[in-house]
């Protein structure tokens, strides 16, 4: 999405430095406000309800209180929602712009009338609801689907970074106006060592003893995604995908740069 951004080498990076930074107050804030709130350990997971935050806000805030902090909790993963439907469109319709993707030409392809690209949004729409409705048949499938989220998003942060690592020597990277300067290395391999890391628990089933109902088959999803992505770049993108085309897209669309002064004699 920087792509659409103004000045995206310097705001990019900025923007997500301060998300990670705001995102690590929050997070630690509620962290350690639940903590205290967790009066009767047993007792919520053993709620009710079957959701243990949904305890923790009835224990804290009562029957009124407690709904209406679920109320923003649902509130809040509604814009969540949204917010990962709008970046999984923006990426599905970058790899399919850039062909990387099966049928490419048809899912990168951009309505005359609304100017977005309708197919790439109603693929990952139709695509998130097959993924929910399968738990309507199997919990455990479900389960396993949902467990892959967030270290397979982890894993796709630090794939960027090992690459720049590994091919340091081999490929000429040209720097951009925002950098880590001498901290990047030390970064760099402390993000590599703590994602590997905390992915391999993620892996883990949750209790012991083990069985086939508690089993954390994230991993077989893992493999599935794996061997698909990598099948599929054998096959037929790595004789394609050359990357981002965005230089050619720049240079056949008419600016609007608010900065540029033909901008204004034209509005």
């Amino acid at each position: 999405m920087s792509e659409e951004t103004h000045d995206a080498a310097i705001r990019g990076p900025v923007a997500i430095r301060a998300a990670v930074l705001v995102s690590g107050i929050v997070g630690w804030m509620l962290t350690i406000t639940l903590c205290f709130c967790l009066t009767d350990f047993d007792g919520i997971l053993a709620s009710p309800t079957g959701l243990a935050s949904a305890q923790i806000f009835l224990n804290a805030g009562g029957r009124v209180g407690g709904t209406i902090m679920w109320f923003w909790v649902i509130l809040v993963q509604f814009f969540t929602g949204c917010s990962a439907m709008l970046a999984d469109t923006r990426m599905a319709y970058a790899f399919a712009r850039d062909d990387a993707f099966p049928f490419s030409k048809f899912w990168s392809k951009v309505n005359s009338y609304t100017h977005t690209p309708v197919n790439a949004v109603w693929l990952v729409v139709l695509f998130s609801s097959i993924l929910n409705l399968v738990g309507i048949g199997s919990t455990e499938t479900v389960v396993a689907i949902f467990n892959i989220t967030a270290p397979a998003l982890d894993l796709s942060y630090i794939a960027v970074i090992l690459a720049r690592i590994v091919y340091q020597n081999r490929v000429q990277f040209m720097e951009g106006p925002y950098t880590l300067g001498k901290w990047a290395k030390p970064i760099n391999f402390l993000s590599i060592a703590w994602v590997s890391f905390i992915s391999i628990v993620l892996f883990f089933p949750p209790i012991q003893p083990i069985t086939a109902a508690n089993m954390n088959y994230a991993v077989c999803v893992a493999g599935f995604i794996g061997l698909f992505s990598l099948s599929w770049w054998w096959i037929g993108a790595r004789k394609k995908y050359t990357g981002p085309r965005t230089k050619t897209l720049l240079q056949i669309i008419a600016s609007e740069d608010p900065d540029d002064q033909d901008f204004y004699q034209r509005v």
